[in-house]
């Protein structure tokens, strides 16, 4: 049976001039009954619409820090490492993406592209900029959940995933802002921290903080997430 192809934008390390995308995006994919797709970092245009001609469904992957002035900030002495090779390329892919209705799931640094493709901003760095609350980078391993995320009542995500908390894993130092247009917040740390958002202009968009991919073989809930958007891309 054919199943829906699901992109993944892979990191891009200058020093060997590599890409690569951790095996457990593909399991997580696999596992949900897709077939993962990996990306190559261009900007050529006409590469990019053939890519995303091809693929039913993207996941955004996590990664370095996108250049402040992707929204039009200076540049945080917390900001982290930063790989301006990636954000070009992944940053074409996903403008033209987002010009289809076709389902995305977002994971950490995916939520933070996503926020500034819908022009949000970021914190560059959450305890210096926002005071230090709870810890958002846990210790290995990571198949286990760190910090609780409050879900709104009723929302997409809680529907998805039949409660109203969910126990996160938590590797990042940078989070939401100012929400971009077109994206509503539907979780939220303990300390106030964006968690999670859906993108209202598509019937399947939704961007986490937190790795679903790390807990689909431990946590039901986490697999839930790449389930529903293996089901939106068969549609």
């Amino acid at each position: 049976m054919k199943k829906p192809i699901i992109a993944l934008y892979p990191s891009y390390t200058p020093s060997d001039n590599r890409q690569n995308v951790l095996m457990r995006y593909i399991h997580a994919v696999e596992k949900a009954g897709g077939a993962p797709f990996l990306l190559p970092l261009t900007t050529d245009e006409d590469i990019i619409e053939t890519m995303v001609d091809m693929c039913d469904g993207m996941v955004f992957t996590g990664g370095d820090d996108a250049h402040p002035r992707h929204y039009g900030a200076c540049l945080h002495e917390g900001c982290g490492d930063l790989c301006p090779e990636r954000d070009a390329g992944e940053m074409a892919f996903a403008k033209q993406f987002l010009k289809t209705k076709k389902p995305f799931l977002a994971i950490c640094r995916g939520i933070q592209l996503i926020n500034i493709m819908y022009g949000g901003t970021l914190y560059q760095d959450i305890n210096l900029e926002r005071g230090r609350g709870l810890t958002h980078r846990q210790q290995p391993p990571y198949t286990v959940g760190s910090h609780g995320v409050k879900l709104v009542k009723d929302g997409f995500i809680a529907k998805l995933v039949g409660s109203d908390e969910l126990c996160v894993n938590s590797m990042h130092h940078q989070a939401v802002k100012q929400l971009g247009k077109g994206l509503v917040i539907e979780g939220y740390a303990t300390d106030g921290v964006t968690e999670a958002l859906v993108a209202t202009d598509r019937p399947f968009g939704v961007a986490v903080q937190w790795h679903p991919e790390c807990m689909v073989d431990t946590d039901e809930a986490s697999l839930k997430f790449f389930k529903a958007l293996i089901k939106a891309a068969e549609k």
